[in-house]
């Protein structure tokens, strides 16, 4: 990556500002009473955007009003836990920050709470770019709400407005501008209908399961608005998805494992098609028809449409895959490829045309969800496919109270010699379920727990996602119990 000094030599009318590693570790101690790993990863690149950007307001606006955060700080965990973004407020004005890792600066999403909540909604959004390896942020342009409304993609399955990242504004002299004209940002909000208290409980209660991601999208959205919009259904939500997922950490903080430790697997290797004794194909560990109905429970029902529809189908999805104009859109096309059976796309002679367009996904995206899925899609459409990755299951046998599981590891190469890696842990022996409180969980190489996982009373199966660079190990331990196997790995 850049260094500061090179990013600001590159990009001459754009804000970029250094953190120290204190700052860095300070905010990642501040980002751990979160229910799950995608949220305490929100909050550490929020607290870090935060404490950079909120003296650089201060300084710059030349404002005797200082920025205050919006609600307050003691309220943000409530917000970092299930939607992105921060508020500060400059008097009457509003200016949300935006932070994201992403390197791809083609297009700006802000999810729509920060745009339709009447009383979320700011007059300008920021979008910043953290780089907490390298200890610096950029701001790489801004845009106001009457452009995110007006200029904006609203994706209705995400819940997001997505700006091309050409339409934001680079210069941000042009921001304390506007400021000190007092223009008026905001486009016209419809009042969003408060809830009674009955319709918030039972809401909360719905909401509280412990999961790997927000629940923003499990409610209609006039409901979901009016629960975040009143600060003590909020906080309540957020009080029980903690408290469900502390017990979960107790339980497990609370075992003794018995572990099995294996000999170290070279990951790298197997793209030479080296492969450690036990680490079969996965349809070898988990017998033909079981590993068909592990990828049908991953994928959902199969595309059921006449000859006609279905071509048409076809071609929207490669041309969604090529031409999306964003993430989910670009997911969404991969997903409904892998749905399409390998024997219908050659009787319509789109077969090349579809393994094209998920390889095109494969190599292009820089979102990891995307990423996998067209990888699991073009292994089922074309299971030797080698752009697909490669991937290997070992059933680690009895020894996790009586029951029998299979570990999958899959690897794609990814741009300047970094691995993605996806593990899951599925059930065996014609089990169509996990044992509840089974654990996935990968160490570092000082054998502390980065990623975890576990299953629930009805859960096919789970998984961890993650990047690493060649030479880094890391181990991945799977648990029930008193009992546990780890599994060592080179990259």
């Amino acid at each position: 990556m850049f260094s500061v000094d090179e990013m600001r030599v590159a990009y001459l009318n754009q804000l970029c500002l250094e953190f120290s590693e204190t700052d860095r570790e300070q905010a990642w101690r501040l980002s751990q009473n979160y229910s799950n790993d995608a949220a305490r990863w929100n909050a550490y690149l929020n607290h870090l955007c935060l404490n950079v950007l909120i003296p650089w307001i201060q300084e710059e606006s030349d404002s005797p009003i200082p920025p205050k955060v919006w609600p307050s700080r003691e309220a943000l965990p409530s917000i970092w836990e299930i939607v992105n973004g921060t508020v500060v407020t400059l008097g009457e004005t509003r200016i949300a920050l935006i932070p994201s890792e992403a390197i791809d600066r083609s297009e700006f999403g802000v999810l729509s709470e920060w745009v339709d909540l009447t009383s979320w909604a700011a007059d300008y959004y920021l979008a910043v770019q953290v780089n907490p390896d390298d200890l610096w942020l950029q701001v790489w342009g801004f845009t106001t709400h009457s452009q995110l409304k007006s200029q904006g993609y609203y994706d209705r399955f995400d819940r997001s407005y997505t700006l091309e990242g050409d339409d934001l504004i680079e210069n941000l002299n042009a921001l304390w501008v506007s400021l000190e004209l007092c223009s008026n940002e905001k486009a016209a909000l419809a009042e969003i209908q408060s809830l009674s208290g009955k319709e918030a409980e039972d809401i909360v209660q719905e909401l509280s399961q412990v999961s790997d991601r927000s629940p923003r999208l499990e409610v209609e959205f006039e409901k979901w608005a009016a629960l975040l919009e009143n600060h003590t259904y909020r906080q309540q939500l957020y009080d029980a998805r903690l408290k469900q997922s502390q017990a979960l950490v107790f339980n497990s903080g609370a075992k003794t494992f018995t572990q099995v430790s294996r000999s170290l697997v070279n990951l790298s290797q197997w793209f030479e098609n080296m492969f450690e004794a036990g680490w079969q194909a996965f349809e070898e560990v988990l017998g033909t028809g079981q590993s068909n109905l592990a990828f049908s429970m991953r994928s959902g029902s199969p595309l059921r449409e006449d000859d006609t529809n279905k071509e048409a189908t076809i071609k929207a999805s490669i041309e969604q895959a090529y031409n999306g104009k964003t993430e989910h859109q670009r997911k969404q096309a991969a997903e409904r490829l892998g749905k399409i059976g390998s024997g219908d796309l050659k009787a319509l002679g789109q077969l090349n045309e579809v393994i094209a367009a998920l390889i095109h996904l494969i190599r292009t995206t820089n979102d990891e969800e995307t990423r996998w899925t067209a990888a699991e899609s073009l292994w089922t459409i074309d299971p030797g496919n080698r752009a697909a990755g490669v991937k290997r299951a070992i059933d680690l046998g009895m020894q996790l109270e009586g029951h029998s599981v299979a570990l999958l590891v899959a690897i794609l190469e990814k741009a300047g010699g970094n691995v993605a890696v996806l593990l899951r842990v599925y059930p065996m022996k014609n089990q169509v379920y996990l044992p509840s409180n089974l654990e996935l969980v990968v160490l570092d190489e000082e054998g502390e727990t980065f990623l975890d996982a576990v299953a629930r009373s009805a859960d096919n199966f789970i998984q961890l996602k993650f990047g690493g660079s060649r030479a880094e190990r890391f181990s991945v331990r799977v648990g029930l119990g008193d009992a546990a196997i780890i599994e060592d790995f080179v990259i």
